[in-house]
């Protein structure tokens, strides 16, 4: 009997991390001297990503699958450019849209670049990818310039944060 009991205990334990549910997404952003310009990358957990864009108007893009629609990286890029932001020295960056990386882990990688921006001094990035639906969404920012590392965390209370590289 107090063998069931303890099991039961350590089963619902172990159950309870499982259901939980942590929503984060990771921008690594580098700038690249010889073509003067910020390589980005963006990891998502795909059924987070996927939620928000059906919510957002877009079909079922069914990504990294046979099925995928023909035009799911134009989806995936008007997301992105609506809620990832970079503003280098008061210019506001465009982005071409490189590629992406689905793996069968449930993350998906979006490969971006800017457009060209001559010798960073101030930037400021904003995200708010995924915190319209979910609360409790993390964006993990990784900035690099040259020798200069910057990381930070964005929420939906903290959307934007600004650094000047020196």
């Amino acid at each position: 009997m107090i063998k069931k009991v303890f099991f039961s205990i350590i089963a619902i334990s172990l159950l309870s991390f499982a259901m939980h549910k942590y929503y984060v997404s990771i921008a690594e952003a580098e700038y690249n001297i010889e073509n003067k310009s910020f390589e980005i990358s963006i990891k998502f957990i795909g059924h987070d990503l996927e939620k928000v864009l059906l919510n957002s108007g877009a079909p079922d893009l069914y990504l990294g699958t046979p099925q995928e629609i023909e035009n799911a990286d134009e989806y995936l890029m008007k997301y992105i450019n609506q809620r990832f932001h970079m503003i280098v020295d008061g210019e506001s960056l465009n982005y071409k849209f490189v590629g992406k990386e689905v793996n069968n882990d449930d993350f998906i990688y979006c490969f971006i670049q800017s457009n060209e921006i001559d010798s960073p001094k101030k930037i400021t990035i904003k995200n708010t990818l995924l915190t319209e639906v979910f609360d409790e969404q993390a964006n993990s920012v990784y900035l690099k310039v040259g020798n200069k590392k910057i990381n930070y965390s964005l929420n939906k209370n903290r959307v934007s944060e600004t650094h000047e590289i020196k």
